[in-house]
């Protein structure tokens, strides 16, 4: 059973122009090793749910190709 709120820390990729969840974490430390050992474009986002549903996303750190091609 899921807590009524709770934060954790998310791993998205963008591939082809689409941002996917790649893994989430309760903690930070894991999470961010995990950022670090993917080539991609990347982010590590900290999402606080309440009820099963997310309220609030903060953009931790993005790393990778973070500059478009013309």
């Amino acid at each position: 059973m899921t807590p009524p709120q709770f934060q954790q820390y998310e791993v998205w990729a963008e591939k082809k122009g689409q941002w996917g969840k790649v893994a989430s974490f309760r903690e930070f430390d894991l999470a961010s090793t995990v950022l670090r050992n993917y080539t991609y474009r990347m982010r590590l986002v900290r999402v606080s749910y309440q009820d099963g549903a997310p309220v609030l996303n903060e953009v931790l750190v993005e790393v990778g190709a973070t500059r478009q091609e013309p």
